[in-house]
């Protein structure tokens, strides 16, 4: 035993090392289990960016260098870029040029093969600046000689332009095109999937979906497989952000929305209890909850008060799984899931809690004369009151308001097709908060998880065209508005002088 006493001081260092490359079942022990911050903080078009992510583990980081940072899955916002690195720290910077909702996947690897796990994220970029009219003034007209001038403006979302004259009138002869177009919609990606075990099975059914702008990134999802009155708040990528829990029944939940209610600083989820397969329910109801602040770390179930408003459809009972809400009237909508030509309500307003189960209202007919695909499944409104996107199973439209009318001319117009995700049981559908992208999930998708798609709408062209022959002089002033795909308003006064 000459060399006895070397092996008494190696044996302790021996079995930590074993202790901290192993676990009782034989495999890595220090896997990385943390990165911060995170979420990853979001950005804005056109601010720089900088952030230094760190990733967390055992006690035996420095055995797990060096490392390998990389995006597994998702593509990150355009302008950011993630540093490759080597240590348990990386830069995360650039500055951002496009707005929108981004979901990406950062994994993080050692070379030595120890740990490899990956973290989930979802950005939100904001637009750069305030929706501004950029043209300060415009060139005299002449009778009789065409006149063709640009109207430009930057800011705001980016998306969806349309223009109006809210006061004072053009040169006879001119008009103003006000780009009140369906947009253009690219390709639907995978955010993420929706596991459907989240509230112990509670989710396996998704049926409405919809965006918060008062928790930027967080969507608003609900069940309607009759598992109980709940909403859930999910991150792009599914992630479970918060539990709510209604003290009330829950027949067939078909779709949720969200708009304006009684406090004009606040917005609320409204919860259409529609679904009547067989179209025999005489207890269909309207739920209206003020939209919570999500906690930034998941707890338990929390209660939520809530108004109910019963309500009845002229002529009988019919079966609605769409729930749109009028952003500048708060007017609630509910379209009819048929193979034929869907039918259209609209609530009375002001919504009154004396419409009880005894005593429902019944509701306002809608003319819908308009090109609608069979079996309504889902629908949205943007928030700029412009446009709604409609789809069934396989196939959606969006619709655009014609100018000058109102929310009920909607459902008289020819929708424009959009290549929606489909193939499966897709019942939920909505626009992001900034209307530039619109997010879609599956009911059933024969699978533990459920995918989550999102599209981004292409970017405005930024301008207008005043165009036309003046056939009358005069000195003309008049106040030109533009308005974004959030709702965003911007207004300049201009003059043309008609020699």
């Amino acid at each position: 035993m000459r060399h006895g006493w070397k092996l008494l001081l190696l044996l302790p260092l021996m079995l930590l090392a074993c202790q901290g490359s192993k676990d009782d079942g034989g495999g890595p022990r220090y896997l990385f289990h943390t990165i911060t911050p995170s979420p990853v903080p979001n950005g804005r078009v056109g601010d720089a960016y900088m952030e230094v992510l760190t990733v967390g583990g055992g006690l035996a980081e420095a055995d797990q260098q060096p490392l390998e940072w990389s995006i597994s899955a998702g593509a990150l916002p355009p302008g950011l870029s993630l540093d490759a690195s080597g240590t348990i720290q990386t830069n995360f910077h650039g500055t951002p040029n496009a707005a929108g909702t981004y979901a990406f996947t950062i994994r993080i690897r050692s070379v030595s093969g120890i740990s490899d796990a990956s973290f989930p994220q979802s950005m939100v970029i904001s637009p750069s600046t305030a929706l501004v009219v950029t043209t300060t003034s415009l060139p005299a007209g002449a009778i009789a000689t065409p006149y063709n001038q640009n109207l430009s403006a930057t800011g705001g979302t980016g998306v969806g332009y349309s223009w109006s004259i809210v006061s004072g009138s053009l040169p006879p002869g001119l008009s103003l095109d006000p780009k009140d177009d369906a947009l253009l919609w690219g390709s639907f990606t995978a955010t993420g999937n929706l596991d459907q075990s989240l509230g112990g099975g509670k989710l396996a059914e998704v049926s409405g979906i919809c965006a918060s702008r008062l928790n930027p990134g967080a969507l608003w999802v609900h069940d309607d497989s009759g598992a109980g009155p709940s909403l859930y708040a999910v991150s792009a990528q599914g992630t479970l952000l918060q539990e709510y829990v209604l003290a009330t029944g829950a027949v067939d939940w078909e779709d949720i929305a969200i708009g304006p209610g009684p406090d004009p600083n606040k917005e609320y989820l409204y919860i259409a209890d529609a679904g009547d397969n067989s179209s025999t329910r005489t207890d269909c109801c309207l739920l209206r909850v003020e939209e919570p602040t999500v906690p930034a770390v998941p707890g338990t179930p929390q209660q939520l008060a809530f108004d109910a408003f019963y309500f009845t459809y002229p002529g009988g009972s019919q079966n609605c799984e769409t729930l749109m809400v009028d952003w500048e009237t708060g007017t609630p909508y509910l379209v009819e899931k048929t193979a034929s030509a869907p039918r259209v309500h609209k609530f009375p307003m002001p919504l009154d809690t004396a419409w009880t189960s005894a005593s429902p209202v019944t509701l306002t007919p809608v003319a819908a004369t308009g090109t609608f695909g069979a079996t309504l499944t889902g629908g949205d409104c943007s928030r700029d009151g412009r446009r709604m996107v409609l789809r069934g199973y396989g196939a959606g439209a969006e619709f655009a308001r014609p100018v000058g009318g109102t929310f009920d001319d909607l459902f008289g117009q020819a929708g424009v097709a959009i290549n929606l995700p489909g193939g499966q049981q897709y019942e939920a559908l909505c626009y992001s908060a900034d209307g530039a992208q619109i997010f879609t999930t599956t009911e059933l998708a024969g699978q533990a998880t459920a995918p989550i798609h999102f599209g981004q709408a292409a970017a405005d062209a930024g301008y207008t065209i005043i165009s036309g022959t003046p056939t009358q002089s005069g000195f003309y002033t008049f106040t030109v508005r533009v308005r974004d795909s959030a709702g965003g308003i911007a207004t300049r006064t201009l003059s043309i002088n008609v020699p």
